[in-house]
């Protein structure tokens, strides 16, 4: 659980903090010092699968080649850097996790822990509806 500006827990999945409108993820989709090109690959590749989820390990082995392998950690730092740069774009500060650091990771995506894992036990990650919306307006 999380804490919200006052102190009070509050459940990480289905909180959206920025609530970004289709247009601002559209300035930001076209914005290189938010979505720099490992960040829109990335969400390229989300837009693409089956209801555009996936884990972080399926988005590393995709953005992986034959000469550079990308681990999942790299992903998870390629979405910390994006929400990074929105929360600072719009200056809010970001929740609060259990172990008292800011959380990040579900700006561009939102999961629930509750849904089936991957066969390594990573749950999905989703892209935000407004964020597909945009994204398929200026990619699609």
């Amino acid at each position: 659980m999380d804490t919200d500006n006052r102190g009070k827990a509050t459940l990480w999945h289905y909180q959206d903090v920025l609530q970004l409108s289709v247009n601002q993820w559209e300035e930001a989709l076209k914005n290189p010092l938010i979505f720099d090109n490992n960040a829109l690959r990335m969400v390229q590749f989300v837009y693409n699968q089956n209801n555009c989820k996936s884990t972080a390990s399926e988005i590393a082995e995709a953005m992986s080649t034959s000469n550079h392998k990308i681990h999942y950690n790299s992903v998870c730092a390629y979405n910390r850097k994006v929400a990074k740069a929105l929360y600072n774009k719009y200056e809010i500060e970001p929740p609060i996790d259990e172990n008292g650091e800011k959380r990040y990771w579900n700006v561009i995506f939102d999961g629930e822990p509750e849904e089936p894992q991957d066969q390594q036990g990573h749950f999905y990650w989703k892209l935000r509806p407004n964020l597909v919306i945009a994204f398929g307006n200026l990619f699609a």
